[in-house]
């Protein structure tokens, strides 16, 4: 017990003894061995530097440089926006098919393959390029292109004699009818250019750019904007950039001028916040060309009332020519961070344009006569759809909606505007953040107010009851539609892969019939009479398959191959194929 005692007392004076006296032997690090970089070690913290005292140096791979942090970088990383130059591009490649059945068309007749190009190929890319303070501090370029390569397909008519090659049409029919380069846009800008730094906000840009207003313009002009946070505001002006015209640039006629200004007014930014944002947009098209175009005057009022965190209420009002066109409101709600609701409500009135506010002209030539969708009839909407997460692998979306047309009489009725009633589901299941699986159903049921009932005779020496242009007797009855997609996704912007698959069945409203005479009397009953061959319903399918990988975190490879079942309404072709091969490269 004595020798027990006596130990401790030793050990106690050696603790309280100086450490200078102590000596510590260290074997030295392993060469062989080398720990891994930090890789999560911001570019912006300052890099602590070695410290020169210590007995034993760390391998130079602990704490990286900046050079070294930004090698260290993983796949899939986004672009450094600090670079003063960006440049990004796409190239691809695409091939549309099908092939004949051997069966005739709807009209009984046949089909030679010289008719039309069973197989077409082009190719297609777009550029973009961008600079901030490469010439001066405060300059900010842009420019963007597309451009295409398409030779026309060509083919003869097999009952002439001489085989005249002749143009013909594409097995699937897009764009891309010509070969060239189209600029979309090329602007330059100034911001903070000023001594004063009270007018920071200030911005300049000028040259072929887009602008956001009533209606998104693309033109050629000059735009000053002021980004505060209180108060944003533009003022622009210049013409319209022809898009929708196949003449050459020094021909084209259609050079609307565009004059405009918007403000919005963020209440929510003052020193006692107000859940208020307040916009004004007005927007006014001036006569062009030799048709003498009526110029219009547009403007928007929007308001936004957030009086929650999750609960939003936006409302849109449109005028044109000082009335009423287009009211718009919207509500938005959210519950426990999962789930969202959003219900809309729009009326349209007769007055509203169809799809575009410089579109008031009746020339049938004009090449954007594409997209007429015939007169404007009064119409309200109402939607709603609902959004949530279950078990944090389940997502379920909802939605539903009602319409119905106003017409001021039964001759304003069109198909386009008829009330139809809508309803739809998707569910989406993930396994393991990898693997997705979704489905997905929809149906719509339209209603048409025919003035012809039933189905329409085809009475020989008769003049029949054909429907009028845009007449609320032609289109669909109602559709259904499902779908099931199966998706593999190995992180964002890495590698990512998708199957889809489709199905759809749709009722059209009339068939024409040909009817029977008997003892000088028309049969009245059109089902029991002859059959013309025309369809009450048409059933499609088809797939698509899409690949989406990155190669490190500049280059992008995409591709997509779909294919279509064979169409009733064109029981001449198996259906149709197409693939997609893309690449995009980003600097």
């Amino acid at each position: 017990m004595k020798r027990a005692f006596a130990l401790l007392i030793a050990l106690a004076g050696i603790a309280q003894a100086e450490p200078a006296s102590l000596q510590l032997t260290h074997e030295p690090p392993p060469r062989h061995l080398r720990m891994r970089p930090r890789r999560t070690a911001a570019a912006s913290s300052a890099v602590p530097a070695p410290d020169s005292t210590a007995d034993i140096k760390a391998p130079e791979t602990i704490e990286p440089t900046l050079s070294t942090a930004k090698e260290a970088l993983p796949l899939g990383s986004v672009r450094d926006l600090r670079r003063p130059i960006s440049i990004r591009f796409n190239l691809g490649y695409a091939v549309d098919g099908t092939n004949l059945s051997g069966r005739p068309n709807m009209n009984e007749q046949e089909v030679h393959a010289e008719e039309f190009a069973r197989l077409r190929a082009y190719a297609l890319g777009e550029g973009y390029w961008s600079s901030r303070g490469v010439f001066l501090p405060s300059l900010s370029t842009y420019f963007a292109a597309h451009f295409q390569i398409a030779q026309p397909s060509t083919g003869f008519n097999h009952l002439d004699p001489q085989q005249t090659p002749l143009v013909v049409g594409p097995p699937v029919a897009t764009w891309f009818e010509r070969s060239g380069v189209e600029p979309r846009a090329a602007w330059a800008e100034v911001k903070d250019f000023l001594p004063d730094p009270r007018l920071a906000p200030l911005r300049l840009r000028g040259g072929e750019l887009y602008v956001y207003g009533p209606w998104v313009m693309h033109m050629y002009g000059a735009l000053a904007g002021w980004e505060g946070k209180l108060v944003r505001a533009t003022i622009y002006g210049g013409s319209r950039v022809p898009d929708y015209t196949n003449g050459g640039v020094l021909d084209r006629k259609d050079r609307a001028g565009i004059f405009g200004n918007s403000a919005t007014f963020d209440l929510r930014a003052l020193k006692t916040p107000v859940p208020f944002t307040i916009g004004i947009e007005l927007l006014r098209f001036t006569a062009t060309g030799a048709d003498d175009k009526q110029a219009t005057s547009h403007g928007a009022l929007q308001l936004d009332w957030r009086p929650r965190k999750d609960v939003a209420l936006i409302s849109r009002f449109r005028v044109l020519d000082g009335e009423i066109a287009n009211e718009h409101v919207q509500l938005r709600s959210r519950y426990k961070q999962v789930t969202n609701l959003v219900f809309d409500f729009t009326h349209r009135h007769a007055r509203d344009w169809r799809w575009d506010p410089s579109v008031g002209n009746t020339d049938i030539l004009e090449a954007k006569r594409y997209l007429d969708l015939g007169p404007v009839v009064p119409q309200s909407l109402i939607s709603g759809r609902a959004g949530t997460l279950i078990k944090e692998n389940l997502d379920l979306l909802v939605r539903g909606a009602f319409a119905w047309d106003q017409p001021a009489s039964e001759q304003d009725r069109n198909t386009f505007t008829a009330g139809y009633v809508e309803l739809g589901t998707a569910l989406e299941m993930r396994l393991r953040r990898t693997i997705g699986l979704g489905l997905s159903g929809m149906t719509r049921q339209t209603k048409r107010t025919a003035t012809v009932p039933g189905e329409i005779p085809d009475i020989p020496n008769v003049i029949d009851p054909l429907p009028r242009q845009f007449g609320s007797e032609l289109g669909e009855s109602g559709f259904t539609e499902v779908g099931a997609t199966l998706r593999m996704s190995l992180g964002a912007r890495r590698l990512s892969a998708l199957v889809e698959l489709y199905g759809r069945r749709t009722r059209y409203a009339l068939d024409y019939c040909a009817a029977k005479v008997i003892d000088g009397t028309v049969d009245p009953n059109c089902m029991s009479a002859l059959d013309t061959g025309l369809l009450t319903q048409d059933t499609r399918g088809g797939g698509r398959f899409t690949l989406d990988a990155w190669v490190g975190s500049q280059l992008r490879l995409f591709a997509s191959y779909e294919i279509s079942s064979q169409l009733d309404l064109q029981r001449e072709i198996s259906g149709f194929k197409s693939l997609r091969l893309m690449m995009e490269g980003i600097y």
